[in-house]
């Protein structure tokens, strides 16, 4: 018997039709700015895929394949990918060598008890932070962020559905996390390098760091 997919129509909508541009200032030189456009971009649903009943991760996988956030098609910086199940392993390794040469009380008490079994399922590109999903105990299905910085672990939504809607209208806050990871850098010969001041998106929304 056939499953039944249930696919979130209004999340795809919102997804693939939030688009707008960061107004910037050149780093060390900020009366020099410049717009950049971004939008995100969604890979189509992969084959199916027998998922974990939780955190809605089966509602989201229904509907994407992976999802890029933000993206410069110019310089290709992003400022989170969820990344489709088969790069999972993958992250989850990366994610661990983190704590490669901790010690048993080090770990105790950097490191939740909850990582040890939580999926990797995305990342902020080209940084070496991850998205995380527990799956077990209280916060079982709950969206984490884990920054190598100070190896801190931040709740951000309660289920990955929750947390793509997070990212489609950040707070100040949110904005100043996702400019300290992008430099738009499009020609490796030029290595000028800009902060966001600002995002404006076609919903009217306007948010400054």
């Amino acid at each position: 018997m056939e499953s039944c997919i249930l696919k979130l129509v209004d999340l795809e909508t919102a997804v693939l039709g939030h688009y707008g541009e960061f107004l910037c200032e050149q780093i060390h030189n900020e009366e020099n700015t410049k717009s950049v456009r971004f939008k995100h971009s969604a890979t189509p649903v992969n084959d199916e895929t027998d998922l974990p009943d939780v955190g809605r991760l089966q509602d989201f996988y229904d509907t994407f394949g992976s999802i890029v956030f933000y993206l410069d098609q110019a310089s290709g910086d992003a400022a989170r990918q969820i990344a489709p199940p088969y790069e999972w392993a993958e992250l989850k390794d990366e994610f661990s060598g983190w704590f490669e040469g901790l010690s048993d009380d080090e770990r105790s008490e950097s490191v939740p008890q909850w990582v040890d079994t939580c999926l990797a399922i995305g990342e902020t590109p080209s940084s070496g932070n991850y998205i995380l999903m527990a799956m077990d105990g209280a916060v079982a299905g709950h969206v984490f962020e884990f920054d190598h910085d100070g190896f801190e672990f931040t709740h951000r939504a309660d289920d990955l559905v929750e947390y793509v809607q997070t990212l489609l209208k950040p707070d100040g806050p949110a904005l100043m996390d996702i400019a300290s990871h992008m430099r738009f850098v499009e020609d490796d010969r030029n290595m000028v390098q800009w902060w966001i001041r600002e995002l404006r998106d076609n919903r009217g929304n306007v948010v400054s760091t």
